[in-house]
């Protein structure tokens, strides 16, 4: 199913070199999912989360663009051990199938589950609020064929990550939810208003956890960073909070830095981008571009000796 936005088929990746006020972005190539275009990277040998060497048999294939999103658009072959795929799989999952599930299912996403086999239905729940909009009372739920429910994606819009502004107090710094909903919502829900006899309705949007959100991003740039520069083409500071070990979540992972808008091609369901500063490694994520939604500068590391040169190798390449 397509909708006059959707670009389900593309996940672009990184494809034209950007300086920015104190920040350059380095972009890849294009990949179309419809082709089923993959790039597979060796193993390193090692876990890129916890760094421990394992044989092949005991490291895992790691989807750098998680498959729900990008199908197999880039693979780390043998990146990662199975103790930290277990600790990662809870909250990629509370993500890929709770807080974007129905979004995903509305555009086509790419899923593990047999096209015959998926659902053909959305569940919406509604709630009467009051005029500050405070929820007064629950009106259950209705099923929309997929067709007709409206699109609504719910992410997380988050201030800068505090170590870009020399800020390493607590982690204050949580940022506020952040929905895009299709115009039709609001026609439903004055039949839904008519049909109950209140005065103001509204869906109820899914739930986003935040700590899941934040450290779905923080696995996903940290992954993309050592399959690009390698894992010793930076000093890494996400680990712990990867492997849930630490809660400071906004210290590293927050919205973007102050950039140029780009030109947004319709066919862009992930932007994800590698940059750097004199002294950090830095990772762009957004979502759905076309939505205008939030995007992340989530900083993976420190720059070390050798992260000019893999930066200048990922040059050579992509352009």
């Amino acid at each position: 199913m397509k909708h006059d936005w959707s670009c389900r088929d593309t996940v672009p990746l990184l494809a034209t070199l950007r300086s920015l006020a104190y920040l350059c972005w380095m972009k890849t190539k294009t990949y179309e999912i419809d082709r089923f275009e993959k790039r597979r990277i060796p193993s390193p040998g090692a876990c890129i989360y916890c760094g421990s060497a394992f044989s092949q048999n005991d490291l895992t294939d790691e989807h750098v663009i998680p498959f729900a999103l990008g199908h197999n658009t880039l693979i780390f072959e043998k990146a990662s051990c199975k103790h930290c795929a277990a600790t990662i799989q809870p909250y990629e999952q509370e993500v890929l199938k709770k807080q974007l599930g129905d979004f995903r299912l509305q555009v086509d996403a790419p899923s593990r589950t047999r096209r015959k086999d998926r659902p053909k239905h959305v569940k919406i729940p509604f709630v009467a609020v009051d005029g500050s909009g405070k929820i007064t009372r629950d009106l259950g739920s209705r099923a929309f064929p997929l067709e007709e429910a409206p699109l609504a994606l719910n992410l997380w819009e988050l201030p800068e990550a505090r170590i870009t502004l020399g800020d390493a107090g607590s982690d204050k710094g949580r940022g506020r939810p952040w929905s895009y909903v299709e115009s039709r919502a609001y026609e439903i829900n004055r039949q839904i208003a008519e049909e109950t006899g209140e005065a103001n309705v509204a869906m109820k949007l899914g739930d986003v956890n935040r700590n899941h959100f934040l450290r779905f991003l923080a696995k996903t740039a940290h992954a993309f960073a050592v399959a690009e520069l390698g894992m010793d083409g930076f000093e890494p500071f996400l680990n712990d909070i990867i492997l849930n070990k630490s809660d400071g979540l906004s210290m590293y992972v927050g919205g973007t830095f102050p950039h140029d808008k780009q030109e947004i091609d319709p066919a862009e369901t992930l932007r994800i981008f590698i940059g750097s500063t004199e002294e950090f490694v830095a990772v762009y994520v957004q979502f759905y571009p076309l939505l205008d939604s939030p995007a992340y500068g989530i900083v993976v590391g420190k720059r070390n000796s050798k992260t000019e040169e893999r930066i200048e190798a990922m040059k050579a390449h992509y352009m």
